[in-house]
């Protein structure tokens, strides 16, 4: 689906030479980071893979410190590592961001983003405010943010279906207000009511907001 991102336009291939054609299909557009942010408990994750299936560019998994939970799995929801482990690759600077909370640290591996943007030119990342900042550092306006909320109602009642911990639900609530007034920072923004439409709406976005660069 992404092949188009690399594509030269039809009508000035036809007016250039050989040589020129040939260099302007070599021409590759500016990588997109597309940022899933928001509240904790709005979903993040789970819209970021099924926004990675129905874009066809790869959601960058995380590694972190802190426990697995009953319903997670390793490698599909996070690369789980002991601290010393993630202390190592911090040693060698091996995350392009990261960060230290409460429940363990976290960070995105830079050599498996690198991959994924030479692969497709695209990838996508789950991050906090202090994640999104850091990209937008690196990458300004290329890093797409996307904030994702709901109510926290909504997130009580979701950790509550899910038989989280007692703690988790706590942090999740405490951490609301702080959390979601960064969503005026982002370039979308959209209350995750149904997920299926969450995802097609930010495809849209994504698909609309890039396309306008070629």
């Amino acid at each position: 689906m992404w092949n188009w991102l690399r594509t030269p336009k039809a009508s000035e291939a036809k007016q250039e030479s050989v040589d020129q054609r040939a260099d302007t299909q070599a021409e590759t557009f500016d990588p997109k980071i597309i940022i899933i942010t928001g509240t904790s408990g709005a979903g993040r994750k789970r819209t970021a893979k099924q926004l990675s299936a129905a874009l066809g560019i790869p959601y960058v998994i995380p590694y972190t410190t802190r426990a697995i939970r009953s319903q997670e799995r390793d490698g599909e929801h996070y690369h789980f590592i002991s601290e010393g482990e993630f202390q190592a690759m911090a040693d060698k600077h091996a995350f392009i961001q990261s960060v230290h909370l409460e429940r363990g640290c976290y960070g995105i591996a830079e050599l498996e983003l690198v991959k994924g943007l030479e692969q497709h030119n695209a990838v996508i990342v789950v991050v906090n405010h202090e994640g999104v900042r850091a990209f937008r550092e690196k990458y300004g306006e290329d890093a797409l943010r996307i904030f994702i909320y709901v109510t926290k109602k909504d997130i009580q009642l979701r950790l509550e279906r899910e038989a989280a911990p007692f703690d988790l639900i706590d942090e999740y609530l405490g951490n609301y207000t702080e959390q979601v007034v960064y969503k005026r920072e982002s370039e979308f923004l959209i209350q995750n009511m149904d997920p299926e439409v969450t995802v097609q709406r930010i495809k849209e976005f994504v698909e609309a907001r890039i396309s306008r660069q070629i």
